[in-house]
This record gives C-alpha cells, sequence and structure tokens, in this order.
C-alpha cells in the first residue's frame, strides 16, 4: 500500500512540473566602464508558460560591488544572492513573456555570472 502511495504521489509531482514550465532567461549588456569598473545592465525575461512571483539570482562569480547600493532593482537576500524587488511580488510578479531589467557596478571588466534558484509561482 505505501509503495503504491508513493508512487503515485511520484507520478503527480512529476506531471505538475511538466504541465508549468517555469523558466527565466537572463542577458546582460555592459552599459559603461571606467578605471577597473563596468556598469550592466541585466535583463530577465519569464520565458515560461506561468506567471512567476519570486525567484532567487545568485551571483555565482564575478560579483565584486564596492558598495551594496552598486546593484539596484533587486533585492538583497543574503551575500551574493538577490530576489525580485517587492513591487513585482506584490503586483503578480512576471507574466510570461515580461522583463525585469536592473543594473549594478562590477568592480571588474567583466560581467559577473548569475543563476537563478528558487523560482516561485
Amino acid at each position: 500500500m505505501m509503495k503504491k502511495l508513493f508512487f503515485l504521489t511520484l507520478c503527480f509531482a512529476l506531471l505538475s512540473v511538466s504541465i508549468c514550465d517555469i523558466s527565466i532567461s537572463i542577458s546582460q549588456i555592459q552599459t559603461g566602464s571606467w578605471e577597473g569598473h563596468s556598469a550592466w545592465e541585466v535583463t530577465l525575461i519569464n520565458t515560461g508558460t506561468r506567471p512567476i512571483i519570486d525567484a532567487t539570482l545568485v551571483a555565482e562569480s564575478n560579483l565584486n560591488l564596492d558598495k551594496p547600493e552598486n546593484i539596484w532593482s533587486m533585492e538583497l537576500i543574503s551575500t551574493n544572492k538577490y530576489h525580485f524587488p517587492s513591487w513585482i511580488t506584490q503586483n503578480g510578479g512576471l507574466n510570461n513573456g515580461t522583463k525585469h531589467t536592473f543594473g549594478y557596478i562590477n568592480n571588474s571588466g567583466s560581467p559577473a555570472v548569475f543563476s537563478v534558484c528558487d523560482v516561485r509561482n
């Protein structure tokens, strides 16, 4: 009986994941540079089929901020972890096909490497 219940639960979980396509694309363009610093504009696009209420953006490498305010339009969770600003989550998140843009000034001539996790719809 427990094996059947576990199997049904697993099937339901896999079906749920396959039904709702939740994905975000990340693109960056450099908007300026000076004396070892560079400014970057990052665009997050909901490429899935469902609205995304919130997501965590993790700076995997090369994010070197001189000051915490050198990243804007994202909210800090912990070191190198950010999520959508509260005004996005309070207004229903990002619908499919919509985007959110934020920026940062890096103490490097190269962009940071970001990944997305903990996507909430």
